[in-house]
C-alpha cells in the first residue's frame, strides 16, 4: 500500500503544490540558490531521483546517482546564503532519519547559474 504524500512541502516552505512542486513538474526554474536547495531537498525527501539528477550541474554529476539508499529526510534548516554573480551557495542542515536513528548533516553547497539556470555544483561537509 502506497504511503500518503504530504501536502506539507518537505523543506518547510509551505504547502507543496505552491512550494516546491513547481520545480519538480518542470513548470519554474528556481530563481536563486536557496530556492534550487530546498527543491533539491524536497526531492530527496520525495525520491525524486530525475529531479535531482537534472539539477546537478553535468561537470560534477555522480554517474549512475539513485536514490536507492535514501533515508527518511525529516527537516531541513537554511544557515545562510548568498550570491555572487553567477555562484551562489547555501549552509544548511538536513535531518534524517534511519532505523531508529536520527541524524544531521551539515553542508555547504555551492552553486553556479549558466544561461539563467542555477545548478549545484558540489558540497563540503562540515564537521560537527
Amino acid at each position: 500500500m502506497n504511503k500518503p504524500v504530504s501536502k506539507k512541502c518537505p523543506c518547510g516552505g509551505g504547502k507543496y503544490a505552491k512550494c516546491c512542486e513547481p520545480f519538480h513538474t518542470g513548470n519554474k526554474l528556481p530563481r536563486t540558490p536557496e530556492e534550487l536547495m530546498r527543491s533539491r531537498y524536497s526531492a530527496y525527501a520525495r525520491g525524486l531521483a530525475d529531479y535531482v539528477r537534472s539539477s546537478w550541474h553535468p561537470s560534477t554529476l555522480p554517474e549512475g546517482l539513485t536514490l536507492d539508499d535514501n533515508p527518511q529526510w525529516l527537516q531541513l534548516q537554511i544557515i545562510a546564503t548568498g550570491t555572487h554573480g553567477n555562484r551562489g551557495y547555501v549552509h544548511f542542515k538536513a535531518y534524517f532519519q534511519v532505523d531508529d536513528d536520527i541524524g544531521v548533516m551539515e553542508e555547504q553547497s555551492h552553486f553556479v547559474r549558466e544561461q539563467g539556470r542555477w545548478y549545484y555544483l558540489e558540497g563540503e561537509v562540515v564537521d560537527a
